[in-house]
């Protein structure tokens, strides 16, 4: 059987748990080398060695998004190490929450470095690359929180929302070797989701608002994203895939 990523280099951000080590581990068993961030750097170093169970194909560098030339020097130095990127996964999330009328702008501004700003940089370093070798796609991942007014939420909403508008203009600007898509992530059982849902009421109500009942498994936002970055979706560009257990397809009036 062919591997999908064979001979691939793949980085992906914010992958030491969650849906990034998930998409990691899946890209990796088919045939990627992959190159993952991590803020911190026990975590980090937890992934890399479970990832190299897979192969010996995996990089880790210890990156914070929201810092510009930790995100720049760690892209120039896979280039230099492997002579490209062919795939690009922009994951790593930053939620700061808070009504507005509460909100410094400093507080604002934080909530768009990791969601937006580093998207920007990643993509406008890499494409170039991609251009030149006339491959690649980029996968970003937004939230439903982007989709939907929430309160608390304004901040990190609204760079969700910017985020799936930038995923689209960077596919029109990219084509027609590169492709650009953002998956749109309801309730994932990610160490954030299990700080943002304490206690058991809670995750009992969340779960009860959702149409299938349950929330995903990192590997089911895993596998759409390798779909994704794969020459299986070779003309989808462009494209925002909701994949929420049905959550913003459902109006709820009167329940």
């Amino acid at each position: 059987m062919s591997l999908i990523f064979k001979d691939e280099v793949i980085y992906i951000t914010g992958a030491s748990a969650g849906i990034g080590f998930a998409t990691a581990k899946l890209c990796m068993e088919q045939g990627a080398t992959v190159v993952i961030t991590g803020r911190n750097k026990e975590n980090l170093k937890q992934a890399e060695t479970e990832l190299q169970k897979i192969s010996s194909n995996v990089v880790a560098h210890n990156v914070d998004v929201s810092d510009e030339s930790a995100i720049l020097e760690s892209l120039n130095e896979v280039h230099r190490l492997c002579g490209k990127i062919d795939g690009l996964v922009n994951n790593a999330p930053s939620i700061h929450t808070g009504r507005i009328v509460d909100l410094s702008l400093s507080a604002w501004k934080t909530n768009f470095k990791a969601n937006l700003d580093a998207v920007f940089l990643t993509t406008k370093t890499v494409l170039p690359w991609m251009m030149a070798a006339k491959k690649g796609s980029i996968v970003n991942i937004a939230s439903v929180v982007g989709l939907k007014g929430v309160a608390y939420m304004s901040a990190y909403g609204a760079a969700k929302a910017g985020l799936i508008n930038f995923s689209r203009a960077a596919a029109v600007e990219a084509a027609p070797h590169i492709r650009v898509n953002c998956l749109i992530p309801g309730a994932v059982l990610t160490p954030a989701t299990e700080r943002a849902i304490p206690d058991e009421a809670m995750m009992s109500a969340t779960i009860n608002s959702i149409p299938l009942k349950r929330i995903a498994e990192p590997i089911e936002l895993a596998k759409p994203i390798a779909f994704l970055l794969s020459s299986d979706a070779s003309f989808i560009t462009g494209a925002s895939l909701v994949v929420d257990g049905g959550k913003t397809a459902d109006l709820n009036a009167g329940n």
